[in-house]
């Protein structure tokens, strides 16, 4: 009772001490961005563009106060910090993105991009109506009840691919004889859905290189956006790969042999001189920024490095097919485990174990193998992620 009375007593005079020392505290944050002299202060840092028509109300109330507008692109020496601006659907998967590293200035935000392929690989993967609800269920409650709102929404959003995909294989908790599938079950039609991973991949794959050109462009990097392994040359290389290879598959003739032969052949000069090429466009002198005779060795090895490349990623993408089958083989496994066990109540035990490693340990597995294949395989080819995030200073966070 006397703790009790002391709290009511006090509480609001020691919230109003902790309020203080939090300012003061975001106050002497702000001074490391100030200089002074003997009339003046100045103060020097970045604001987003959205920001500067309040910041412009709040300081006009203020005799004496100079400000300054410049664009950060501008800004000779000076690299603009990156603020993620995404909806409420992308923004838990901007801890994914920065984990692997905040998107330069002149970079495209890859979240949205992310978020969309994630989903849709995972869902693919783990693909049950029944198992993917209970990680709908077990996002929402992390969010709300724990306050984990990005770990929390990151797994709803996948429990929902998950359900997705599970209405479309006819999947319920393992089940597959509850609903119809709308779409394929993965077990009765192996080579199909292995197949289908692959062409996912590509596509997958196509997009990336995109978005790597345009990122050059924002950069004005002419070497590796035209005559880069993952620019013009590179995309035209892995496109004639595919087109002629998916001919002689199919059977067809997509693509005249003669000519996809020319522009795989004319792809790989442009990437081996890509430097004197880039060079010759620009206007720079020399030509070559080191030894000639080592440039062109490492050139031409490097050809070959992303011939590899571009074939063991699409491969890499078989994955996503065989975690579909696995997911319907575990449960198999466990069901038959059940079955042997002879009684109805042991079955039910086996299968409700079963379910929980299936979600719990094959949910796991699925987030890094998906997550493996955004970073190694799709990053690589059109993503830096060396820029810098903008935090800002308010004494209201």
């Amino acid at each position: 009772k006397i703790l009790y009375k002391l709290k009511e007593e006090y509480s609001i005079i020691i919230q109003n001490i902790i309020d203080s020392l939090y300012i003061k505290e975001k106050i002497e944050d702000a001074k490391g961005y100030m200089a002074k002299s003997d009339r003046f202060f100045y103060i020097s840092g970045w604001i987003s563009k959205s920001s500067i028509d309040r910041m412009d109300e709040i300081l006009s109330k203020y005799e004496g106060i100079l400000t300054v507008y410049k664009n950060g692109k501008d800004s000779v020496g000076l690299v603009p910090p990156t603020k993620l601006k995404n909806n409420s659907l992308f923004k838990p998967f901007e801890t994914l993105i920065k984990m692997y590293g905040i998107p330069s200035y002149n970079e495209l935000d890859p979240t949205p991009f992310l978020s969309l392929s994630y989903m849709f690989l995972f869902g693919a993967m783990f693909g049950d109506l029944g198992q993917g609800f209970v990680l709908l269920l077990g996002g929402i409650m992390l969010a709300k009840a724990m306050g984990n709102k990005v770990f929390g929404g990151l797994i709803s959003r996948l429990g929902l691919s998950s359900m997705i995909f599970g209405t479309l294989y006819g999947a319920v908790f393992g089940f597959e004889n509850v609903i119809p599938a709308l779409l394929i079950r993965p077990f009765e039609n192996i080579n199909t859905i292995l197949i289908s991973a692959v062409a996912i991949g590509i596509a997958l794959i196509l997009i990336s290189y995109i978005y790597g050109m345009v990122n050059s462009i924002k950069r004005k990097d002419v070497e590796n956006g035209l005559f880069g392994k993952e620019g013009l040359a590179g995309f035209l290389f892995y496109l004639c790969l595919l087109t002629l290879a998916g001919g002689k598959f199919l059977n067809k003739n997509i693509l005249p042999m003669g000519i996809g032969i020319l522009i795989i052949i004319l792809s790989i000069a442009f990437m081996i001189f890509k430097e004197p090429l880039a060079n010759l466009i620009i206007g720079r002198r020399p030509l070559h920024s080191e030894d000639i005779s080592g440039y062109y060795i490492e050139s031409i090895f490097s050809i070959v490095e992303t011939l590899l490349s571009m074939l063991s990623g699409t491969v890499s993408f078989i994955r996503v097919g065989a975690f579909a089958l696995t997911h319907v083989g575990l449960f198999i496994a466990f069901e038959t485990i059940g079955k042997l066990i002879g009684t109805t109540a042991g079955n039910i035990i086996v299968l409700v174990i079963g379910n929980i490693i299936i979600i719990g340990l094959e949910g796991l597995i699925v987030f890094i193998q998906g997550l493996r294949l955004q970073y190694y395989e799709l990053f690589s080819r059109y993503y830096e992620g060396e820029g810098r995030e903008f935090k800002s200073i308010n004494i209201r966070e």
